[in-house]
């Protein structure tokens, strides 16, 4: 009898899932040859390749890659190429953890779908790993690996993976006629009529922007028992809304007027950083008097430290600095990029996105994260491009703007001892420590004032308590690790207070506190279990 290598209903059921996902409806035909592919490896029709995939993401909401995946998993399971519908983020699941090791710490995990996002964890050069993926290539029968990244290296990253994805699919950014499209299903379920015609201008947003104002639309509509949307109608609800944010933000700015302080003045009240403070000021110093004997000293720094030590804020910080001591000529604006975003897709194109950058930041601070991502094994490669730009510009604008390059402390280092022409463009490198425990309860305790929470003395002793184990960890989050604690605990104070119907609904208790820890030890017990290290 001939083998049936079609896919029935069920699986076409499956794929139509994916029409209610914007730019991902491309990827069908590739899901429906990776099913012929099983049947074929059934039948002993062929012998090689694998079921990993890499997926180019241009998308920029988190949801869309989510939800195609969870069809994707659908379907594998029911074709039993993966054990079980879960999906595991491997960069949630690591952490601050290193990187080394990729496929040794994937024993174990039990999920379908395991997915390695590299912008995420730090742009691994996968070719590394192709034979510790060899050796361990048997041990992953019922999953499959996904490589998740965007377009900008494509010819490297495919080289990069070599044997490892035998599978490609896209992502593709959301486009007008797809905001079209959403806005034309919203109204249709809910039984409004329209034009398509009169879409073209209003959909020309941010398209969640344009969720917010198609739902204040349909509200409209139901309320004034309309069923049919006209032009004007758009129009209005369009500006409506635009003048509604504008007023929102003048509110803001207002605010911000009526409480602003000088630069110095939040320079000061950061909490904890007194030994960079007096660096800060020092070197704040240093340049004003320089520039006032007509030798302005080159303005470049490097931040290194661990995350969460106030690296970003001490930066948006000496912007507003150099703006009101009139060392640099803007407004003291502040633009905070990733050293990955001054790569560019294509050969040649880099130089001009690194320029351009540059430029734009001129008369202010320009603050590059993770710096270190540029590190790359291969020569010639885009990553060297940016970095040999990146010095150039430097050096031709050494008085004009103020590059900080911040990172972690070792591959920090090792960036600068890569490029030696950092070095010499480098005037000030600045090392943030981690906080101690008190400090953490400091920040802890601002973070409640600010949010008008309440927190008893017993309270603050499990806190200062819990800070003083937590900051020994690896890679210790600082204050980033104090604020997700935070939210963590309003969720659980909130859950029991309208379970309870407590009537102190501002007070966060040692009950709230303690089970947001313990429940943060159970899963760090879990992942070491799991992952097996």
């Amino acid at each position: 009898m001939e083998q049936n290598y079609n896919l029935d209903s069920e699986d076409e059921k499956i794929l139509d899932e994916l029409d209610d996902l914007f730019g991902v409806v491309q990827n069908k035909q590739v899901l429906r040859d990776i099913i012929t592919y099983t049947k074929l490896k059934e039948t002993g029709k062929i012998n090689t390749g694998n079921y990993n995939i890499l997926i180019r993401n241009n998308s920029s909401y988190s949801e869309i890659l989510d939800s195609f995946l969870e069809v994707c998993a659908k379907l594998f399971a029911k074709h039993k190429i993966i054990s079980n519908e879960k999906i595991c983020h491997l960069d949630k699941v690591l952490n601050n953890e290193r990187r080394d090791n990729i496929f040794g710490k994937i024993l174990g995990i039990e999920d379908g779908i395991i997915v390695l996002n590299n912008d995420k964890m730090r742009f691994i050069d996968f070719s590394d790993y192709l034979e510790e993926y060899k050796d361990k290539r048997d041990k992953f029968k019922g999953q499959i690996l996904i490589f998740v990244d965007t377009n900008y290296r494509e010819g490297e990253l495919d080289q990069e993976l070599g044997e490892l994805v035998s599978w490609r699919m896209n992502i593709e950014s959301i486009s007008e006629d797809d905001k079209i499209v959403y806005c034309k299903n919203m109204l249709s379920q809910n039984n409004i009529g329209f034009k398509e015609k009169d879409f073209r201008e209003y959909v020309k947003v941010e398209f969640w922007i344009l969720k917010h104002m198609i739902f204040k639309l349909l509200i409209d509509c139901k309320r004034n028992k309309l069923d049919f949307v006209d032009k004007q109608m758009l129009i209005k609800n369009k500006n409506c809304f635009q003048k509604s944010n504008n007023r929102a933000n003048q509110r803001k700015n207002i605010k911000k007027q009526k409480s602003e302080k000088n630069a110095t003045e939040e320079m000061n009240e950061l909490i904890g950083l007194k030994d960079i403070k007096e660096q800060m000021e020092k070197i704040i110093n240093y340049i004003k008097l320089n520039k006032e004997r007509g030798k302005m000293p080159s303005l470049h720094m490097c931040f290194t430290g661990n995350p969460g030590t106030g690296k970003t804020s001490m930066a948006r910080i000496i912007g507003k600095i150099f703006e009101e001591e009139k060392i640099l000529s803007g407004s003291g604006d502040f633009t905070e990029i990733h050293g990955r975003d001054l790569v560019d897709k294509y050969v040649g194109w880099t130089a001009s996105k690194v320029h351009e950058i540059v430029e734009g930041a001129i008369g202010n601070v320009l603050f590059i994260d993770e710096a270190y991502s540029l590190v790359s094994d291969r020569k010639g490669s885009f990553e060297d491009e940016a970095i040999a730009t990146l010095i150039k510009e430097m050096e031709d604008h050494r008085d004009e703007i103020c590059i900080i390059l911040a990172g972690y402390t070792n591959e920090m280092k090792n960036l600068i001892d890569r490029n030696p022409g950092f070095e010499s463009r480098i005037q000030f490198t600045v090392e943030f420590p981690n906080y101690n425990e008190y400090e953490l309860l400091e920040i802890f305790e601002g973070l409640c004032k600010k949010e008008k929470y309440s927190i008893f003395k017993e309270s603050k002793a499990i806190l200062l308590e819990h800070f003083k184990v937590a900051k020994e960890k690896t890679n210790f989050g600082n204050g980033r690790y104090v604020r997700n604690l935070f939210e963590k605990i309003k969720f659980e104070q909130a859950d029991r207070v309208v379970k309870t119907k407590a009537k102190g609904i501002n007070l966060i208790t040692s009950k709230d506190i303690k089970k947001v820890i313990d429940n943060s030890n159970l899963e760090n017990n879990c992942h070491k279990k799991v992952i097996g290290f």
